[in-house]
């Protein structure tokens, strides 16, 4: 009887431990993940990003680069790991524009 105890406690603590688990971006807090955002802007050519508060608890980011190419270096660098980091309801819009421009708009809701 003890013997299955223990091993129903075992299998509840094993099952049990996913639930105590970090997200990744726990202890980064959103201006980090913003700072680390402008500098991967600033290492870009033809790359800029406006940042606005654009109501209490609102953020809206927008990412314009020149090409969709700098846009892509930048998604394999991890951008969209980054956006993803930041709290609350986050919607991300990409905009292709006529010059070949690429506009990218993260509005963030916490």
């Amino acid at each position: 009887m003890k013997k299955t105890l223990c091993a129903i406690i075992a299998c509840l603590t094993i099952s049990a431990t996913p639930l105590f688990a970090h997200h990744a971006a726990e202890g980064i807090v959103d201006e980090e993940v913003y700072e680390m955002i402008d500098t991967m802007i600033a290492d870009t050519p033809h790359a800029d990003m406006t940042l606005d508060d654009i109501a209490i608890g609102m953020t809206e980011m927008t990412i314009t680069t020149r090409t969709i190419k700098s846009l892509e270096v930048m998604i394999d660098d991890g951008l969209l790991t980054y956006i993803a980091m930041l709290d609350g309801d986050v919607s991300l819009t990409i905009m292709f524009n006529d010059d070949n421009s690429v506009t990218m708009t993260v509005l963030q809701q916490e």
